[in-house]
């Protein structure tokens, strides 16, 4: 055994963890940015709406959706998880106001 060793065993003990659940907690910046996308997105698909730009609408759409799939991997504090709940539920609500307008709109 060596010095060091010894001096350890005497010492106060350290802990190690050897296995646990602890995650760290995403840096609140990286989920509102990623929030921030999402509104921007949502932004962007209005205007794409109002001049009837179709195509666009559906990359928008997916590209909206590939945000919130990201940002759920995320490991979320509460209001993280409360942010993407909010943009989870507004999202779904529009997609299918707009699934009606485009049913509307093809007649």
């Amino acid at each position: 055994m060596s010095l060091a060793a010894r001096a350890n065993c005497r010492g106060r003990p350290q802990l190690r963890l050897v296995r646990g659940g602890f995650r760290p907690v995403a840096n609140p910046a990286d989920w509102q940015r990623v929030a921030q996308a999402v509104v921007a997105c949502t932004r962007e698909l209005t205007r794409h709406l109002l001049e009837q730009r179709w195509v666009r609408v559906d990359e928008v759409m997916r590209e909206r959706r590939e945000l919130l799939f990201g940002m759920e991997g995320m490991t979320l504090d509460m209001e993280g998880r409360r942010c993407l709940s909010a943009l989870t539920q507004a999202t779904e609500e529009s997609e299918a106001a707009i699934a009606v307008m485009m049913g509307s709109a093809s007649r």
